[in-house]
């Protein structure tokens, strides 16, 4: 017979990375921090990764869901895209849009 218990360690990491991207998304929210730093500081940059597009323009000051689809729209970027999944074209409109440097999606 198969346990279907998840180890506690597993919960706790995955407890200790929802508020991680809580934390970065209030803080994006209210402007505490940029884009930029979210994808050029190394402590963002990993929780941010497996993290939907949608999610992350959202958090941005002064975006809501819709302004953020017409971003997305504009982009050409599905809202089920994860930061991880962008192509390469779309991560150099990514970077465009939000005045990103290109190199800091490609790790």
């Amino acid at each position: 017979m198969i346990s279907n218990k998840i180890p506690l360690s597993d919960i706790e990491n995955a407890r200790k990375i929802r508020k991680l991207r809580s934390d970065l998304k209030k803080d994006l929210k209210s402007g505490k921090i940029s884009i930029k730093e979210v994808f050029s500081e190394i402590r963002y940059y990993r929780s941010v990764m497996d993290m939907k597009v949608i999610e992350v323009v959202c958090s941005l000051p002064k975006t809501g869901r819709i302004t953020a689809l017409n971003i997305l729209k504009k982009l050409k970027i599905s809202t089920c895209k994860k930061i991880n999944g962008l192509g390469s074209r779309q991560k150099e409109d990514f970077c465009n849009y939000f005045g990103l440097k290109k190199s800091l999606l490609i790790k």
